[in-house]
């Protein structure tokens, strides 16, 4: 039994290994000779870079043309293995009824369904709505994706950070 699962990790490492081929050449074409964890680490970077900076691009559209109204809490998400989050629905200018899930966890105001909360949204994509307030809680968010890339790509350009 042991030897079959030392054969299937093989098969899966091997398999890992021969997805980095087209990385690893463009590194070694470019000078450089990453690890296969330095590959790794610069693909989940890239990949969360782009998560939060899709967000990032979020809050400035809301900030620059944003609407405001007032919604309420119609469920709260306890789906996941995080924070439970708010599920929020509103109303835009024409009456339309939109809904979204928070990023935020919920607090003191959105913990019980039918609670109001202001909502800031795009009149051009009510789609892309946000909670308004809670600063310090969307800062720290931020902080924490941001932080998560920097790590990342930390480990995969910083030598010595990560034994080959």
């Amino acid at each position: 039994m042991e030897q079959s699962w030392t054969t299937f990790w093989a098969r899966v490492s091997e398999a890992f290994r021969q997805a980095l081929f087209p990385f690893r050449a463009v590194a070694e074409a470019l000078g450089g000779h990453p690890s296969d964890i330095q590959i790794w680490c610069f693909l989940c970077g890239v990949f969360f870079l782009t998560v939060v900076a899709i967000q990032t691009y979020g809050d400035i559209v809301l900030r620059r043309r944003g609407a405001v109204a007032t919604g309420k809490v119609v469920g709260i998400d306890k789906s996941s293995d995080g924070p439970d989050t708010p599920i929020i629905e509103f109303a835009d200018r024409l009456g339309k009824i939109w809904r979204f899930e928070s990023h935020l966890p919920v607090n003191r105001t959105t913990r019980s369904v039918g609670a109001p909360v202001e909502v800031m949204y795009d009149p051009f994509h009510p789609k892309r709505a946000r909670e308004m307030g809670r600063p310090l809680m969307k800062t720290v968010h931020l902080i924490v994706w941001y932080a998560v890339v920097a790590g990342l790509m930390a480990l995969a350009f910083l030598p010595g950070l990560i034994s080959n």
